[in-house]
């Protein structure tokens, strides 16, 4: 029913990507002045100016993920070698990780947006590759999707990497050769193998209690065998491969050579002790690592960073260890605000967010701090990626990987008809020309100005989850609620509670963390700020699988708002009434009362069949694991006529799937940096470390700064304390997995995991108690109760009211004049509004004939605001002429003809308008046409901006496209209002037309 997520961008520097926790500390990048380089050069090391030394690392946010990179020749000046993003996908961030080949001068990065975390065929076949060029920046992108897995990719002791996929009951394999930025070799094994990496002349895996070999033929050879799951394989320069197992508390480090001998070098807790390595260099991490692995037993290559925290990532020869980087959005917050350029980029969604790394040099154990402003080429890793285009012969369906799984409707909602929404907009004309998507299968579409989504501000998000999981969110809606056609309703007089089994509410803190897991927290896209309308929060409405040159309806996913409330908001689905419909599409209040709904539907549904945490009284934030489970990854149901056959909550989700690092620690229990490695952890664990550390939020408009929510309470003060063994819903008995005995799989003799079952149906449906939860489990803290009222939001781009232009001009808006500018139930421009729209702005929308239907891609990256000049506008982001399919055309035409001059005034926004080749096709009303080219970054302010006076004859027009000469999906482009100012006589600013070249001569007759 919900889809799903919420994660944070990976910061991996140019080891594999290991990730097992996040970094220890996080820097902040609005703290004191900080420089991009070490400034002070005589903390370096001797001899550094001839260093090759390099350090790689990542951070990411709605402009891409932004490949980082510094050597230590320069003094470790930081710059962006690419940003990596794919047009036309809404996200608020981009997540990713990273391996960095032998010679250091290539990345092999995975990346995606941050929702794939939630959907469990996102998150294994729905992620991006590329190789990166760390000197040039050029970017490769490759024609697969692949696993967003911890350990993906992998690099080992040369230019190959590894990438890997589930694929059916086994792994796909393929290998790259990243000097020529291509897959050579794709291979299935049977099974589940993890950490696969290039190893002498095949590759080396993770099975079950194993380490193996493959060949090219995909034929597995047994290494080593152990008494865990091995992760973090690191090849070494003299045909050995280092490796890590879990033994309980602790973790062993070890060694296997090709030739199968296997020794054991040290041990220590788990979580304090790691390995690091690229290129055939190896290095162990962790605090006190020097007392638990002896220098004289490490073999030639290898060595101690004493001191260094485990989670650090290191620089190729080991000089500089990461502790650190974050960019403040991470964990959906804002950093502090304190810096001028901070509160710009948080007041402009799509600016690229400095970037705060800590460090430490680890030959003197010195701190070093930086402060980096991404910044890549123009373009520079924008283009589509080709596996969005078909171009991997095995890569699954692309229209299915980037949507999210909808689960089983719950009909407890209040019905009064049985007839989905339908929008005035889409009854008056076809898709070619109307901004809405009367062609859509999703109940309410994008892009009508009468239905925009209110973005809340943090603190309306807790007050209405407070309220609705105590049954108290009444708070009357009144007619035309946010400039909608909605009659005056309650969130949960729409949506009222269901009784729990057993007894008992929702938790505060299950809510809050399941919207922090799911949207951020957005009801609107998240091109919109708190107080601020505008499409609703989607991910994979157009069915396009990330594609900006895609629509598939077929493939649609029709999550809507916050909660990302799926069933039901289909065109063809009549669960909910057009009122409700509209309603969890504008309202965020409405969206969370019928995300309660569904928890408390989930909640039944597993106590229904006995499967209960620790005795199941709900108070406790623990007892909802089973719960959540579902609430993400579904039920499956007993089968009544196989008792025998698996029922219960799927292993995409199980603790003890080995696509989730051993020795990770609760969500967040390192602090912000986690968020940015989600992929890390289960949806349950995700969800209890959002209700454990608040996501912190700023005030775009003030720089204020603070936890975003109130968190549960622990009667230890630790909710690491309540967590269960990673390997508690893995027993023979209870699922058939067993993390003590290696399974095999049909045609080959190798253990695959603890899984005991070739087709992975590991499916949990015990009851379980792992803890006292009167002496340890988390409970809820309510921040405010029924009678508070609903808090009120400032939006950074107020709205402008009033024309400053002369009486006499016609002013031409983008909406009719029956367009409604609401804030909730509040008109800010009411008293205020002193002109009236003399004229339409129309569209035509480039289209594309896909599987013999006519489509209109152009929309997808299309958008509107409820700000600017009279409370709306509209946007997209400039493409090559070439990719026609991808234009927009705006035409502004006033309601009168002009005969005289003129002069042409747009208004330009205060955001989301930057490109510098606005070229508008102005038609002088007798076949005249003049172009006028300006750029439209107004500085942040709303401004007025002549285009120039002309003389018209006739009824004019002025027209804007989307093509530019320099489009490539960075810069945005806008359609507000535009004016025609009439003047008593020629102006100074008297534009002439061009003279019509004279015909050229017709060609002399042939002799």
């Amino acid at each position: 029913m919900f889809a799903a997520g919420a994660i944070s961008v990976l910061a991996m520097a140019i080891v594999a990507p290991f990730a097992s926790a996040a970094l220890t500390s996080s820097s902040e990048p609005d703290g004191p002045t900080l420089s991009d380089r070490v400034t002070d050069t005589s903390r370096l090391p001797s001899g550094w100016k001839d260093s090759d030394d390099r350090i790689v690392t990542y951070d990411g946010d709605s402009t891409g993920l932004h490949v980082l990179v510094a050597d230590a020749a320069n003094a470790y000046a930081w710059r962006t070698a690419a940003t990596l993003s794919e047009p036309g996908i809404d996200t608020d961030q981009w997540i990713g990780q990273s391996c960095v080949t032998a010679s250091g001068d290539r990345a092999v990065v995975v990346y995606a947006p941050r929702q794939v975390v939630n959907d469990q065929q996102s998150f294994q076949q729905g992620a991006f590759a590329a190789v990166v060029d760390l000197k040039s920046g050029k970017v490769t992108k490759l024609p697969e999707l692949v696993s967003m897995a911890y350990f993906n990719p992998g690099c080992g002791d040369g230019e190959q990497a590894v990438l890997s996929r589930p694929q059916g009951n086994g792994t796909q394999l393929l290998t790259l050769d990243a000097r020529q930025g291509r897959l050579t070799h794709e291979q299935t094994v049977p099974g589940q193998l993890t950490s696969p990496v290039p190893f002498g002349s095949g590759i080396a895996a993770a099975a079950g209690k194993s380490v193996v070999s493959v060949n090219a033929k995909g034929v597995l050879r047994t290494l080593a065998r152990t008494d865990g799951t091995p992760f973090r394989l690191v090849p070494d320069a003299h045909s050995g491969l280092a490796y890590q197992v879990p033994a309980g508390k602790k973790v062993q480090v070890r060694r296997v050579a090709q030739g199968g001998s296997d020794q054991l070098l040290g041990s220590g807790l788990l979580g304090a002790l790691s390995l690091r390595g690229t290129g055939g260099r190896v290095f162990l991490t962790g605090k006190d690592a020097q007392d638990h692995v002896q220098d004289s037993a490490l073999p030639t290559g290898w060595k101690i960073l004493d001191g260094v925290p485990a989670t650090s990532d290191v620089s190729t020869t080991g000089g500089l260890a990461l502790t650190g980087v974050a960019n403040g959005t991470e964990a959906a917050g804002a950093g502090d605000g304190k810096n001028a350029e901070t509160r710009k980029a948080l007041a402009a969604p799509g600016t690229a967010r400095p970037v705060g790394i800590n460090a430490l040099l680890t030959g003197s154990g010195e701190t070093v701090d930086f402060r980096v402003k991404p910044k890549a080429p123009q373009g520079q890793g924008t283009a589509q990626s080709p596996a969005l285009l078909g171009g991997g012969a095995n890569t699954p369906d692309h229209s299915s990987q980037l949507t999210r799984m909808q689960l089983d409707a719950t009909d407890t909602s209040t019905k009064t008809d049985a007839t989905s929404a339908q929008t005035t907009a889409d009854t008056d004309t076809g898709p070619a020309t109307t901004t809405t998507d009367p062609d859509r299968t999703c109940a309410i579409t994008r892009n009508d100005p009468g239905l925009q989504a209110l973005q809340p501000s943090p603190a309306m998000v807790e007050w209405a989850s407070d309220l609705a999981v105590q049954g108290k969110l009444d708070a009357r809606r009144h007619k035309g609620w946010n400039g909608t056609d909605l009659s005056s309703y309650t969130p949960q007089g729409l949506f009222p509670p269901i009784e729990l089994k057993g007894g008992g509410r929702v938790p505060a803190q299950i809510l809050l963390g399941v919207l922090a897991q799911e949207t951020n927290m957005l009801q609107a896209s998240s091109l919109a700020a708190p107080g601020e309308s505008g499409n609703f929060t989607q991910g994979g409405y157009y069915g396009n699988g990330g594609s900006v040159h895609t629509v598939d309806w077929s493939a649609s996913d029709c999550g809507y708002g916050i909660g990302q409330v799926t069933s039901g908001m289909a065109k063809s689905d009549t669960t909910y009434t057009a009122e409700q419909q509209k309603a969890i599409t504008v309202d965020y209040a409405a969206n969370i009362a019928a995300s309660v709904q569904h928890l408390q539907d989930k909640w039944n549904q597993v106590y229904d069949e006995g499967i209960l945490a620790n005795g199941g009284d709900p108070k406790y934030l623990e007892n909802w694991w089973f719960a959540l489970w579902a609430y993400n990854s579904g039920f499956n149901k007993p089968d009544a006529s196989d008792a025998a056959a698996p029922w219960g909550l799927g292993w995409f989700n199980n603790p003890a799937n080995g696509i989730y690092p051993p020795d990770r620690k609760i969500f967040l229990a390192n602090g912000d940096d986690d968020a940015r490695t989600p992929n890390l952890w289960t949806y349950p664990e995700r969800v209890l470390g959002w209700a454990s550390h608040a996501q912190k939020k700023t005030d775009p408009t003030t720089g204020t700064s603070g936890p975003g929510y109130a968190v549960g309470d622990w009667p230890t003060g630790n909710a690491q304390d309540a967590q269960p063994p990673h390997t508690t819903f893995c027993t023979p008995a209870g699922n058939e997995c067993d993390p003590a005995k290696p399974r095999k799989v049909a045609g080959s003799s190798q253990p695959e995991g603890p899984c005991q079952r070739d087709d992975f149906k590991c499916w949990w449906h015990e009851p379980v108690k792992w803890t006292d939860c009167a002496t340890t489990c988390g409970t809820e803290v309510l921040t405010y109760q029924a009678t508070d009222p609903e808090p009120q939001p400032t939006s950074p781009h107020p709205a402008v009211c009033s024309s400053t232009l002369p009486k006499n001009a016609l002013i031409v808006d983008d909406v009719p004049n029956t367009a409604k500018f609401r804030v909730g139930d509040t008109n800010p421009c009411a008293g205020q509004r002193n002109w009236t729209s003399r004229g339409t702005l129309s569209f035509t929308f480039g289209s594309a004939d896909q599987k013999g239907t006519t489509v209109y891609p152009s929309k997808i990256d299309f958008h509107q605001l409820g700000s600017a000049f009279g409370g709306h506008f509209w946007f997209t982001h400039t493409r090559d002429p070439k990719y026609t399919d991808s234009v927009v055309t705006g035409t502004w035409t006033p309601d009168r003809s002009l005969k005289g001059w003129a002069r042409i005034m747009v208004h330009l926004p205060d955001h989301q308008a930057n490109t510098d080749e606005a070229t508008y096709h102005i038609a002088l009303g007798d076949g005249t046409v003049v172009d006028k080219t300006i750029s439209q970054d107004s500085g942040g302010k709303n401004t007025w901006l002549s285009l120039g006076s002309y003389e018209f004859q006739g009824t004019p027009s002025v027209s804007l496209s989307s093509d530019t000469t320099n489009g490539t999906g960075d810069d945005s482009i806008a359609w507000d209002a535009l004016a025609f100012e009439p003047l008593p006589a020629k102006p100074t600013d008297a534009a002439t037309p061009p003279t019509s070249p004279a015909p050229s001569p017709a060609p002399a007759p042939q002799q």
